[in-house]
């Protein structure tokens, strides 16, 4: 029986930003995210996980001869948003390669229900009450992760807004495939879902990522 994971870390997040203003940026992204992160402390002498840094902090790992195993994310190289959405996939994604694809479930109504799925992993889940919020999220995602296919399903009701569905045809049309899928009690079926404390507008987001049918 394969549980379905939500949002859970499976490796480590070390941050090591010498700059500060980056370092602010950064550390406020992985709040936002819900994502745990360490330090590097002084005498420390291997480093396992994922490993998010600037050159200045690469510079002080080496020069303390500190062993780096496993993935090392440059966000002078690759740019601080997508270093800091890679970092997030890879420290809640057990396959990260090769990135096949990423689908986003959104359930729309009061709240809005989202839901980020990376190969066969839920990286994040969210319910908010402002759809400019939600979209910005799914941006962060979509825009700055590479994989191989990229798709927004919207689940679809009578209360479902036009308006809605229009601006995130707006926003993702170029980027990501666009599907719409009946969203009918979606938020009723939890099963093999892990996180029991999850709300049902994020239980509903998860079925429609997942195109699982409401029992």
């Amino acid at each position: 029986m394969i549980v379905i994971r939500v949002a859970r870390q499976l490796r480590e997040l070390f941050l090591v930003i010498e700059d500060p203003r980056k370092f602010v940026k950064t550390l406020e992204l992985l709040t936002r995210f819900k994502v745990k992160v360490r330090g590097v402390v002084a005498n420390m002498k291997r480093v396992q996980g994922v490993i998010l840094l600037d050159y200045e902090g690469y510079r002080y790992l080496i020069n303390n001869n500190v062993d780096l195993d496993g993935y090392i994310i440059n966000i002078d190289v690759d740019g601080l948003s997508k270093g800091v959405a890679t970092a997030i996939i890879y420290t809640r994604s057990l396959i990260i390669n090769p990135l096949r694809r990423i689908i986003v479930g959104i359930d729309y109504g009061k709240n809005i229900g989202v839901a980020i799925v990376v190969n066969d992993d839920i990286v994040h889940t969210n319910k908010y009450r402002i759809a400019e919020e939600a979209l910005e999220d799914i941006k962060f995602f979509v825009y700055n992760v590479e994989s191989t296919s990229k798709i927004i399903r919207v689940g679809i009701s009578n209360s479902t807004d036009d308006n809605f569905v229009g601006k995130v045809i707006e926003v993702f049309k170029e980027v990501a495939s666009i599907e719409f899928v009946p969203e009918n009690k979606s938020s009723k079926n939890r099963y093999l879902v892990e996180n029991a404390k999850l709300s049902d507008d994020e239980v509903a987001a998860i079925n429609i990522a997942l195109y699982r049918r409401g029992q």
